[in-house]
């Protein structure tokens, strides 16, 4: 057996102060609507608001509905409809109806940035669902044109020769005056040699160094000496005294001596003048020889270099006056030979520039059509 479902039944102000049971659905017969209750808020909720616009496949709307054709209606009749939308979609006769949402022919669009405002009308589908995005009538022609071509006419210059005489330019002589540069002394400071990064005197040292030298032989050599005679001579020496030193010896006697014996020594001499000759030399023809000398291998050591360092005081440098007499500069004289100079003609060809020919251009009327894939149905709006 099929089981029946019933729903609370009641008008509009009926379902307004109901608050029923949690879950509870009753019906507004005023509106067909259905509405869900939660216990405690009266009224409940709509499940479909006034407002919603739906596609509906009929050719009229069904109770509680109206279609989306501008009409005007009242807005005391469908005051919870005109509470919704007010006048954004038509205000009507401007005191007791508006109008709802046109649709006929349109499809809706969501408001955005670009769409801001409600109920703004952008056209409308022509028949067949064919919208017309660009048109463009009537034919628009541009005219040719054909420039002129030119040609410039090739121009031949004159070649020319110059001819150039002989030219001598006499010599010169000029004379320069006597200058004296006057004498200058300048000043040196004082400088020193050899001062570390805290100004205090220091010293440099080299690094030693050992050499070695391989054996060397230098070759025997003989040579001969001419005789030579170195003359005699005499040679005079004057008087003199000669002093000696006066010491005593004393001679050791036997156990038991008593007597000892003194020595006494002459401590001056008298010399009288006298000469003293030397006998001529000669010295016969002779030869020198030298050995061979060989040098082994050995080696030569230089010690560390160790320079202390140099301080040279304040002192001034003269540079005495340089004097410059009178005199003369000569320059000769210079001579340029007979001689020519020739500059050949130049010759520029003609230049030729075709003419340039753009043909006419025609631009036929247009339309731009765009066909939607459609089917017509009918939109309602909730009352």
């Amino acid at each position: 057996m099929a089981t029946q479902l019933q729903f609370r039944r009641g008008t509009s102000a009926q379902n307004n102060s109901y608050t029923g049971l949690v879950g509870e659905i009753t019906l507004d017969t005023d509106t067909n609507n259905i509405r869900i209750h939660d216990g405690s808020t009266a009224g409940g909720a709509e499940i479909i608001p006034a407002g919603t616009i739906l596609a509906y496949g009929a050719a009229s709307a069904p109770t509680g509905y109206l279609l989306c054709d501008n009409s005007a209606v009242s807005r005391t009749t469908y005051a919870r409809l005109f509470a919704v939308i007010g006048t954004g979609y038509g205000v009507g006769d401007g005191s007791t109806t508006f109008n709802v949402p046109d649709l006929r022919d349109k499809v809706p669009l969501g408001k955005g940035t670009n769409n801001t405002a409600l109920g703004a009308t952008n056209g409308s589908a022509a028949a067949s669902a064919v919208m017309n995005s660009a048109t463009k009538t009537g034919v628009t022609t541009a005219s040719n044109n054909t420039g002129t071509g030119t040609t410039g006419t090739g121009t031949t210059g004159t070649g020319t020769s110059g001819n150039s005489t002989a030219t001598t330019a006499a010599d010169n002589t000029g004379n320069a005056t006597s200058t004296t540069a006057a004498s200058d002394t300048g000043n040196a400071g004082s400088t020193t040699v050899g001062y570390n990064a805290t100004n205090a005197p220091s010293v440099i040292t080299g690094t030693a160094t050992t050499g070695n030298s391989t054996s060397t032989t230098v070759a025997t050599n003989t040579g001969d000496s001419q005789s030579t005679t170195v003359a005699s001579n005499t040679g005079a020496d004057g008087a003199g005294d000669l002093t000696l030193t006066t010491y005593t010896v004393n001679q050791t006697l036997a156990a038991g001596t008593k007597d000892v014996t003194q020595v006494s020594l002459v401590t001056n001499v008298t010399q009288a003048n006298h000469t003293h000759s030397i006998p001529s030399l000669t010295v016969n023809n002779h030869s020198h020889s030298i050995p061979s000398l060989t040098v082994n291998n050995h080696t030569h050591s230089i010690p560390a270099l160790t320079i202390p360092s140099l301080t040279v005081n304040d002192h001034t440098h003269s540079i005495p006056s340089l004097t410059v007499n009178n005199h003369a500069h000569s320059i000769p004289s210079l001579t340029v030979n007979n001689h020519s100079h020739s500059v050949p003609g130049l010759s520029v060809p003609g230049l030729s520039i075709p003419a340039l020919s753009i043909p006419s251009l025609s631009v036929n009327g247009f339309s731009v059509a765009t066909t939607l894939p459609s089917e017509v149905v009918q939109y309602i709006i909730k009352t």
